[in-house]
This record gives C-alpha cells, sequence and structure tokens, in this order.
C-alpha cells in the first residue's frame, strides 16, 4: 500500500453470490439488496455469507504466505548450495510466516457475531 493509503468508505457491497454489485431495497420495512443479475438477499443473508467469504480469503492469504515462505527457503538453499548468498531469500521466508502467523490469530481469534454464531447461540450484545 502507498504511503498514507486511507480505506474510504465502499460505495457499495458486493453479492456474495456473484460478486455483482448489490442495490439497496426496502421491503415491507426489512432492508434487503438485490444484485444486477437478480440475486435478492436479506442484510443479514449478506453479513452471515461476508463474515464467510472472509474467512476464506483469510485462509487463502495465509496458505499463500506459507507457501511463500517454502518457495523463499528452496530458493536460500539453491543460493547456498550456488556459492550465493542466501540471506535475503532467508528474510524474505521469516518475513512470509511472520505475516502468516499474523493472518492465523486473526482467524483463530472469535470475532463479533451480531446474528449469533448461526448454532443456535443468542446475538452478541
Amino acid at each position: 500500500m502507498p504511503e498514507g493509503y486511507v480505506l474510504d468508505k465502499p460505495l457499495s457491497l458486493s453479492c456474495p453470490e456473484c460478486g455483482g454489485v448489490l442495490r439497496p431495497e426496502q421491503r415491507a420495512g426489512i432492508r434487503q439488496f438485490r444484485c444486477h443479475i437478480g440475486h435478492v438477499l436479506s442484510a443479514e443473508t449478506v453479513l452471515v455469507a461476508q463474515f464467510h467469504l472472509l474467512e476464506k480469503k483469510l485462509a487463502s492469504v495465509m496458505a499463500l504466505l506459507n507457501e511463500r515462505a517454502e518457495l523463499c527457503q528452496q530458493l536460500a538453499e539453491d543460493a547456498r548450495n550456488g556459492g550465493e548468498r542466501p540471506s535475503a531469500f532467508e528474510a524474505a521466508a521469516r518475513e512470509a510466516l511472520a505475516r502468516a502467523e499474523i493472518i492465523k490469530r486473526l482467524l483463530e481469534e472469535e470475532w463479533i457475531q451480531p446474528l449469533g454464531d448461526l448454532t443456535g447461540e443468542p446475538p452478541a450484545r
């Protein structure tokens, strides 16, 4: 990310089914969303789907960081065997593992579930 990057408020939400743009609607006092191809979802459904997608993407990032660390370790070994300095590869491997550990902690921590934990537990207060 560039220096001074600011995470702005999104202009729209994306459909958890297809990734399309969601348009908010009110039907009989219920907040819902409709995407450009016709998926209609309650706000609660979007919230739950976002959480599951977030967990899946974080797990993918953790796996990719682990793969990067392994590749860097292999390249460090190749450098050592070729009489070159492996320090940059070793540093990159350590960095990837450290970042993977941060993502792992995010995945292991409890998240606030405003609709309950989807197994019958009441919502967080």
